[in-house]
């Protein structure tokens, strides 16, 4: 067979990879005697139990896989995600296996999502293939049947994990381009602004520093990794210079203030200038090189396409994943206290756009961008996520800071004037939903949470916060 510009490429079309896999799989079930598909899904349902507690001891003791599945509520529920599965896999009827391709294909590029490690993902299924096969082998069937049936379950196992695997890869492909679509957008942003801001917060800290120091509290000094740099350096810096070897440095710096200096300063006494003096020394020298590996940084990007929403030059929506994987995986850190979403629609737009027209309807929506963006910290991150919808990600951020900032901006919007091209002024109100993330690793969940407590708040009667139980 020769390909040509019109055969389908499995690798570039998943869909025609599916269609494969689901012919074949018919093929399979069709070649096999029902009474072996019976005898099988007997024998499975009989040791069940057994199939259930060794996947659970596995997804504990597995080196890897422990690290992301940590704590036992994950692993419960991906014990019945394991259950379903293997029911549905060996009960099918041909009505049944198109869905369950396509559903195959969705876990596996969830299990990338989450971080689900490839190798656990083979081990897992061939672990559990093995314990199938050996009680086939204990089985009173007769040669043949037995023989059946091990090529039965070895078919339907593999072909289960290769339209699994072939939803990984392409999970991981798509977000490797995004991943460097994402860099790009958000080096595009203002870099000499962007710079200056960052230096400049690096000077704010310091002054934070002679002031405490002056007027002494009990909370203790501020450590820079909390500061607006230290948060902007964790969660975007990271994103934006990925491959440059020198943040290192940096983060090399701040570990050394706040982990060192810092607390030899809160224990040296007031009257003893020569420890003080040294101290700040030291402090402003790592300032200094910290200042320098930035300029450095900066300098070396240019102005690129920042691939923003044209209109509110907010973020992109398609980059969200890119931003929630990288969330979700900070959340390992020991002390992480997790992020939050907001899902924010303004109310009755359609009415505005009615009313005053599309001028005005783009108008309000770039003030709303405006006001969301002045009301957040520089490592949070704001979306434009479709039509009068923009979702927030609040970076170290518990239900108290979700809350406050989405009453804020629900505030402002509602005090806001916002003039038509007509001269008339616009009434506009938003309606916000939100969602906690810590200790979830399905970032996709933590949304439906939050669109969900929006839907409440716009049933509720609208201009209000709602968030997720």
């Amino acid at each position: 067979m020769t390909y040509d510009e019109h055969t389908p490429d499995a690798g570039n079309h998943p869909e025609y990879a599916e269609m494969l896999v689901t012919d074949e799989w018919k093929a399979i079930i069709a070649g096999t005697p029902p009474a072996v598909i019976q005898q099988v899904y007997g024998l499975i349902t009989d040791n069940m139990q057994e199939l259930l507690t060794a996947y659970l001891h596995y997804l504990g003791t597995d080196p890897v896989l422990s690290k992301v599945l940590n704590t036992d509520e994950m692993r419960a529920k991906w014990t019945a995600v394991f259950e379903e599965w293997v029911y549905q896999l060996f009960s099918m009827q041909f009505s049944d296996v198109n869905h369950f391709v396509q559903e195959q294909h969705a876990l596996g590029m969830k299990l990338s999502r989450v971080g689900y490690p490839a190798h656990s993902v083979s081990k897992s299924l061939r672990m559990i293939n093995a314990c199938i096969l050996r009680h086939i082998l204990m089985q009173a069937w007769t040669d043949q049947e037995k023989m059946q049936s091990v090529m039965y379950v070895n078919h339907l196992i593999g072909l289960s994990y290769e339209i699994r695997n072939h939803g990984y890869m392409q999970s991981i492909s798509d977000q490797t381009r995004l991943d460097e679509s994402y860099r790009l957008a958000v080096i595009g942003s203002n870099i000499a602004m962007e710079r200056e801001r960052q230096r400049a917060f690096l000077t704010e800290w310091e002054r934070n520093i002679l002031a405490w120091f002056y007027s002494p509290s009990d909370i203790g000094l501020p450590r820079l990794a909390k500061s607006e740099f230290g948060m902007w350096f964790l969660h975007k810096a990271s994103l934006m210079f990925e491959r440059t070897p020198k943040l290192q440095n940096i983060a090399e710096c701040i570990a050394k203030i706040d982990q060192q200096i810092l607390p030899k300063l809160e224990t040296t006494q007031y009257d003893d200038r020569a420890a003080i003096g040294s101290q700040f020394q030291l402090i402003q020298q790592d300032l200094v090189k910290i200042k320098f590996v930035i300029n450095e940084i900066f300098d070396s990007h240019i102005e690129l396409d920042n691939a923003r929403d044209s209109l509110t030059r907010l973020l992109n929506r398609r980059f969200i994943h890119t931003v929630l994987s990288r969330e979700i995986a900070l959340q390992k850190r020991a002390g992480a206290i997790g992020f939050a979403i907001l899902i924010l629609d303004l109310d009755h737009f359609k009415a505005v756009n009615d009313s005053y027209g599309h001028a005005a309807g783009d108008i309000a929506l770039q003030k709303v961008a405006t006001l969301m963006t002045e009301s957040v910290r520089p490592s949070d991150f704001v979306f434009r996520y479709g039509g009068e919808e923009m979702l927030l990600i609040l970076v170290e951020a518990d239900a108290s800071t979700a809350m406050h900032v989405a009453e804020n901006i629900r505030s402002k919007v509602a005090q806001a004037r916002i003039q038509a091209p007509s001269g008339e002024h616009i009434a506009l109100t938003v309606s916000i939903g939100g969602a906690l993330a810590k200790g979830k690793i399905d970032y996709e969940s933590v949304i439906a949470e939050a669109d969900k407590a929006l839907y409440q708040a716009k049933h509720a009667g609208r201009n209000r916060v709602m968030m997720s139980a």
